[in-house]
């Protein structure tokens, strides 16, 4: 990623079709909507299913609703709504999930809360790298290449959707996020850590809340080493359910109308990428979803060329040969 985003190959996201991006930005909502609602339920589903399986597996086990769950999450998405009504400057997500955790913790509801979590600086341990046995190399690389691909478009794409969100003249640099995600990804990997990439969720809660500059993410980067640095027992005691309230309300955000409108207007047959892109993340995940979507307009723009160079030409020269060459008029016809 850091090589990538060096020589500058970041700008690959702008051959990606529009149609694909209103998709992926359609799907990316739904699928947190879905993801959410076993946290906002206080349900447990299996890992591992994709967006219409979770949703299958919270219809069938909706009879084992937390209601304290629900009544805290609907009271997160609730607040969320409300609050910058009353004054744009109250930070709605910190009261609601703060609000939720004291209820919960006030009136001894029984919601599920995030539970114990690593404390102190002992927590953050460097790790020396070292170089895999030779005989592991293949499957590796090929592992390392994969992981590099998904978390390098993931971002990439989430950039593209959010800059279509945010109501500002902003554009990102896709060669600097590259560049920031892989000394990310260094630096994880130096304390054992996952690889990490750019998610939409908090992206476009920094823009529901009239975020505007790189700011909130120094601010949430600095509270979440503080938090388990300092703070971690209380931050065990955050219920799910709240914070599931928190992404339900971005990931209603979303979802854009205007998004699908404006992709219309440009070519009425950008539904089918649209549609693709959207059902295949949400049937088989995310990668498959862009894959197929870009295929998708692909063979769209492919047959509309086609048909332009075949029997659309033939039907421009007919109307020209009648125009040109008008039917003989019934007297005419008499004269012959």
């Amino acid at each position: 990623q850091l090589a990538m985003g060096v020589a500058r190959g970041g700008g690959i996201t702008k051959y990606v079709p529009e149609s694909v991006i209103a998709g992926f930005t359609t799907g990316i909502g739904v699928m947190i909507l879905a993801g959410q609602l076993p946290k906002a339920l206080d349900l447990t589903v299996p890992a591992g299913l994709n967006t219409v399986e979770v949703v299958q597996a919270v219809a069938s086990g909706i009879g084992g609703t937390n209601p304290a769950a629900l009544a805290l999450a609907l009271g997160v998405v609730g607040t969320m709504h409300a609050a910058p009504k009353l004054h744009p400057k109250i930070p709605s997500a910190l009261v609601a999930v703060g609000g939720a955790t004291a209820a919960s913790q006030l009136l001894g509801l029984s919601a599920t809360p995030i539970g114990a979590l690593p404390s102190g600086l002992s927590a953050f341990t460097l790790c020396m790298p070292a170089l895999p046995a030779a005989e592991a190399l293949p499957s590796l690389c090929g592992t390392i290449l994969l992981i590099y691909a998904m978390t390098s478009a993931e971002t990439l794409l989430s950039c593209t959707a959010l800059d279509r969100l945010r109501p500002t003249s902003y554009k990102h640099n896709p060669d600097q996020e590259l560049i920031g995600q892989g000394v990310a990804n260094m630096t994880a990997a130096a304390f054992a850590g996952m690889p990490v990439t750019a998610v939409i969720a908090r992206s476009s809660l920094n823009i529901k809340l009239k975020a505007h500059s790189r700011l909130p993410s120094l601010v949430q980067s600095a509270f979440v080493f503080g938090s388990l640095a300092l703070y971690s027992d209380v931050i065990s005691a955050v219920p799910l359910s709240a914070l599931a309230g928190v992404l339900i309300s971005s990931g209603a955000g979303m979802l854009q109308p205007a998004e699908l409108k404006t992709s219309l207007a440009e070519d009425k047959y950008n539904l089918g990428p649209y549609l693709v892109t959207t059902c295949g993340m949400l049937t088989m995940g995310m990668a498959e979803g862009i894959v197929l979507g870009c295929a998708s307009s692909a063979a769209k723009h492919l047959v509309q060329q086609r048909l332009l160079a075949g029997g659309g030409d033939w039907v421009v020269q007919a109307a020209e040969s009648r125009l040109k060459d008008p039917p003989p008029s019934p007297d005419t016809r008499k004269e012959a």
